[in-house]
């Protein structure tokens, strides 16, 4: 992959989207359909259907579903209102959840998992998303932003609108970025020596902090 193959234009992000939906048909039917009969939080049988669902068709890697499941249960209510109103901090409390001890941060299920429920104000962070901007950001600078600055989800969410805006993208959604950001990048095998290393990567299941209960 070259920088140059990278840089996007209104072309190429149709072209990529035709081609993701084309490649992705059933999993994305299937993932809308589930969220539009199953679109509340407040039942944790259809929380955990939908926990699952993202975790094994998007490929997040999580461990621990029906506690994951059950903490958004839990918090339903605050979820819900911050969905609806597009508050990006509310990545922070679906994706810290405290798994035998330890509160593990599923950085990137959690921003698919909230895309799904309101994709106009929620893009989706995974390695590839992660790759792709960090290597424009090298090329052209589109946004100030230091690397680590794409595991903070209020700071993702401005650069990925200062991304969209740099590029003349502002015609699409951020679902529409995303299957760009997807098809045009590949994760790196690993993170380079002088870069965090603890961070949302691939498998997304890193502890945050010890707890002592």
């Amino acid at each position: 992959m070259t920088t140059a193959a990278l840089i996007p234009n209104a072309e190429r992000v149709k072209a990529a989207c035709e081609q993701f939906d084309h490649d992705n048909a059933l999993v994305e039917q299937t993932l809308e359909e589930l969220f539009r009969q199953h679109p509340a939080n407040s039942d944790p049988r259809h929380v955990l259907l939908k926990v699952v669902a993202v975790n094994a068709l998007y490929h997040t890697c999580i461990f621990a579903l029906d506690v994951v499941a059950s903490h958004i249960h839990e918090h339903h209510k605050e979820i819900e209102a911050a969905l609806a109103a597009g508050l990006p901090e509310i990545i922070d409390l679906i994706a810290k959840v405290k798994v035998r001890g330890k509160i593990y941060n599923f950085f990137s299920f959690a921003t698919k998992y909230c895309s799904w429920q309101n994709p106009t104000a929620f893009p989706i962070y995974d390695t590839h998303v992660d790759h792709c901007l960090w290597t424009l950001q090298q090329h052209n600078h589109f946004a100030s932003f230091l690397h680590p600055d794409l595991w903070n989800y209020p700071k993702f969410v401005k650069i990925m609108t200062g991304f969209r805006s740099f590029h003349g993208l502002d015609s699409f959604t951020f679902k529409e970025i995303d299957k760009f950001l997807f098809l045009e990048s590949a994760p790196r095998a690993a993170a380079s020596p002088d870069e965090p290393r603890l961070g949302a990567g691939a498998f997304d299941f890193y502890p945050t902090e010890e707890l002592t209960s």
